[in-house]
């Protein structure tokens, strides 16, 4: 879809519609806190409000965004097999996440051993992201066992019997990212969108950089997921 297609209607679209029709958007939706993935069910106008921005002038900035025209190096996953999709989270985000999430805790064992008398609120970041391994860390496996293996057998086979299984696991995991998506806004408002503060050492500012990263990587993850794989299967 391009910005000339007349036929779409941001003041009636949800802010995963606006991410799939105009996926340069995704910079702009990213850049303003609405979110497209975990809670992208969400109508635009509503995610808008709730964040105290203008509809109109963010949807501006969208169509001006839409309209440059410097070369794009965006992988468009909307055009991919759904196995190759699966194998693609797996092999790259799910493999992202566990060699991550050890350094990230190390990294914020130091700087809460250092700073957090006078920055408290470091334990509280430290605590949220653990919160969000731990969930994360759970739920890849049943993705990876159970509906993913689900999901391709529905695409290879066509069996009904299958389709009506994944069902119910595909809620689960929606309501799982919608978890996951809290925790990572709690994260952001903490840690005011990984700015770290004038007096951080070179480790607190790596450590934020690397929250930053896998904040990033998440939403393209659970993007792919709930926006892309999914709909192909849910009835």
């Amino acid at each position: 879809m391009t910005t000339t297609d007349t036929t779409f209607d941001f003041a009636t679209c949800t802010v995963a519609e606006l991410a799939l029709n105009f996926p340069k958007s995704i910079n702009v939706l990213n850049k303003h806190n609405l979110d497209y993935c975990c809670h992208g069910k969400t109508s635009f106008i509503k995610a808008c409000e709730n964040e105290d921005l203008n509809p109109h002038q963010i949807w501006q900035e969208i169509l001006e965004t839409n309209l440059k025209q410097e070369t794009e190096s965006r992988m468009h996953f909307e055009t991919w097999e759904p196995t190759l999709l699966i194998d693609f989270i797996i092999q790259h985000h799910h493999t992202y996440v566990r060699e991550s999430i050890p350094q990230i805790q190390e990294m914020l064992n130091k700087v809460c051993g250092v700073h957090g008398s006078d920055s408290p609120y470091l334990l509280s970041v430290r605590e949220n992201f653990n919160e969000l391994a731990d969930e994360l860390l759970n739920h890849m496996p049943k993705e990876e066992m159970i509906l993913f293996p689900a999901i391709k057998e529905i695409l290879n086979t066509g069996s009904p019997d299958a389709l009506e299984f994944v069902q119910a696991p595909l809620n689960v995991m929606e309501s799982e990212h919608d978890r996951a998506g809290d925790l990572v806004k709690t994260l952001r408002n903490l840690t005011q969108n990984y700015t770290p503060p004038a007096h951080a050492c070179p480790t607190f500012q790596f450590t934020y950089k690397l929250l930053k990263e896998f904040d990033e990587d998440l939403i393209q993850h659970i993007h792919l997921e709930n926006n892309i794989l999914f709909p192909k299967v849910k009835l």
